[in-house]
């Protein structure tokens, strides 16, 4: 057993305790949570299927059910010591098995719109999590319509990621509707599963040196590519000398496309051998150059910052899923979705931005549509195919590399391991509460904020298959407990033979998802733009500090690329015939 292994602390049976030493991730995200920059809020509503379902939401279910989470996922429970050798896990069994004060809170709204405002509180709120409470649920009774409800649940970053937020949600969400309770797998074995992201490789038998002197060559491989991260632009933006320690005031935006319209986009791309990842990249580019165009020719952007944008790249970073990367019989067996933290960030390279006409001759000659050139006279849509290819090929370049994990790793732990990091990082604990920029700070010029990511952002494919609308989950649902075939993104569950009133129990859906969004507490600065697509409609989220830019600029891009996307994707190009990409 390693020290990266799960150690006991106290095997005296119901008292039991377990410890593990932090992954150098999750060490990472537990530091920034002390600064409330990384939690992870999802507000989902609900509806039962009959009115007289009441007791799908009564407190005795919710809190009968939330300990069965916790038993599924111990990791929940979990707690962060700090220790002379570093922060270390700590589980312990009276906390599995048990419900603690602040596990799950119970209050009234009167409506939906009182349900967002409450969410918001959350979020514009000092944290509510803590190192002795990585999870937590908030209930919320509808007092007008009592067959609706809202759960919000708070996840610490360094437990979780997408899959494995929506695990807890789903199994949170199908023993609330289910009747009949799946056996557990003991806490002793169970713990073991939880492993962190660095120690679950598949070179995890190789000697510890030869491990640290992969992760040696990640971290080196890592600066050697952020050596060449110069230059860069963004939105425009109230960048100041405070910012990097001022605390951020967290917004968001969704734009929701019809079920036509999205089933319409996503054949395009199909159709023209792109991904929605790689389209994504590309549109939110010419969707920022029509409104950095607009800005410039009415003046509010000036003639040398425009010159300097002109020749600028743009720097996006994105998300990437690195579990299908550790150890392969871990993955297969449920780690695909277990509770824990397996991701990292990657980034990806566009070029200047497309200007087309406007960097040709006098661009106030130009035939404007709603102020800018309209995005053929930006770009064409073959040119527009071609920096999807691009995107496309930077992406199996970067997640066929054989130091993927290594090199995404530290890339996580780049901005916190300096001491200049550590530094501003404290004084922003200290500062946390400041909800404005210092009084007479000097404002930063663009030019200044070289180097400087436009956004960080992916697309998260189509949520549907990771957090189904119905429950209980019907028996042929692959991540249903009672489906007799094993998937690597069903977790938590004992191998077990289903009783006959196991199946019929979940013949009857009992609970419907009317609806969810994701919230993230934001770092300075923060500008996030995500696509998803939920119930056969495509959408775009964005999250951003409104400490730095405004709402009207935001929705501004927010709209630029919805419209860029029915543009380019939205309609036949080519009178029908499918066009080619090279590079």
């Amino acid at each position: 057993m390693t020290s990266e292994s799960w150690t006991s602390l106290d095997s005296t049976p119901g008292r039991r305790i377990f410890f593990r030493p932090l992954g150098s991730s999750e060490n990472v995200l537990h530091w920034t949570a002390s600064r409330n920059t990384s939690d992870t809020v999802m507000h989902i509503h609900l509806r039962t299927a009959q009115a007289s379902d009441q007791d799908v939401h009564s407190q005795s279910n919710i809190l009968r059910s939330w300990v069965s989470v916790k038993k599924r996922f111990p990791l929940v429970a979990a707690e962060v010591e700090e220790h002379e050798f570093g922060p270390r896990f700590i589980i312990r069994e009276e906390t599995v098995m048990n419900l603690r004060p602040d596990d799950v809170t119970f209050t009234e709204v009167n409506s939906f719109h009182h349900a967002e405002c409450f969410v918001n509180d959350i979020m514009d709120g000092p944290r509510r999590l803590s190192s002795q409470l990585l999870t937590r649920a908030y209930i919320l009774r509808r007092t007008d319509k009592s067959d609706h409800f809202h759960v919000v649940v708070m996840l610490a970053h360094c437990i979780t990621d997408v899959a494995s937020t929506s695990t807890v949600l789903r199994s949170f969400f199908d023993t609330l509707s289910s009747r009949i309770e799946p056996p557990y797998i003991p806490l002793g074995e169970r713990v073991h599963n939880f492993k962190a992201l660095e120690s679950n490789l598949g070179s995890r038998d190789l000697s510890l040196v030869k491990r640290r002197w992969r992760r040696a060559l990640g971290y080196a491989i890592d600066l050697v590519r952020m050596s060449r991260f110069k230059g860069g632009h963004t939105l425009p933006g109230d960048f100041r000398e405070s910012t990097p320690h001022t605390s951020a005031k967290k917004r968001d935006h969704v734009s929701v496309f019809s079920r036509a319209v999205s089933s319409t986009i996503l054949t395009n791309c199909r159709r023209y051998g792109i991904t929605m990842n790689s389209a994504y990249y590309t549109l939110c580019q010419v969707a920022m150059a029509r409104v950095l165009c607009r800005r410039y020719l009415r003046g509010q952007i000036s003639e040398e910052e425009w010159e300097y944008r002109k020749r600028q790249p743009m720097y996006i970073r994105g998300p990437v899923n690195l579990r299908p990367y550790q150890d392969k019989d871990w993955f297969e067996t449920g780690g695909s979705g277990d509770v824990g933290f397996g991701a990292g960030i990657v980034q990806y390279v566009l070029p200047f931005m497309p200007l087309g006409n406007m960097s040709r001759g006098d661009p106030h000659r130009l035939e404007l549509v709603d102020g800018a050139p309209d995005f053929p006279d930006l770009m064409s849509f073959n040119r527009f195919l071609l920096r999807c290819a691009n995107v496309k090929a930077q992406a199996q370049k970067l997640l066929g590399h054989p130091r993927l994990v290594d090199i995404c790793s530290n890339s996580t732990m780049r901005g916190y391991s300096t001491p200049s990091g550590r530094d501003i990082a404290s004084k922003r604990v200290q500062t946390r509460d400041s909800v404005q920029p210092e009084d007479g700070d000097k404002s930063v010029s663009v030019q200044s904020l070289n180097p400087i990511y436009t956004h960080v952002g992916a697309t998260l494919g189509n949520m549907d298959h990771m957090l189904p609308t119905e429950y209980p989950l019907p028996p042929e649902h692959y991540l249903s407990p009672l489906h007799s075939t094993p998937h690597a993104h069903r977790a938590g569950y004992a191998p077990w033979s289903p009783q006959a009133a196991a199946f019929e129990d979940a013949k009857t859906p009992r609970l419907y998802v009317e609806y969810w969004r994701v919230h993230q507490h934001s770092t300075p600065a923060k500008l996030y733009l995500g696509a998803s697509t939920a119930r056969q409609q495509l959408q775009y989220f964005v999250f951003y500090d409104q400490h730095v830019f405004s709402e009207k600029i935001v929705t501004e891009w927010l709209s630029e690329l919805k419209d860029a996307t029915l543009w380019y994707l939205g309609q036949p190009h080519s009178n029908g015939t499918p066009l080619q990409s090279k590079l």
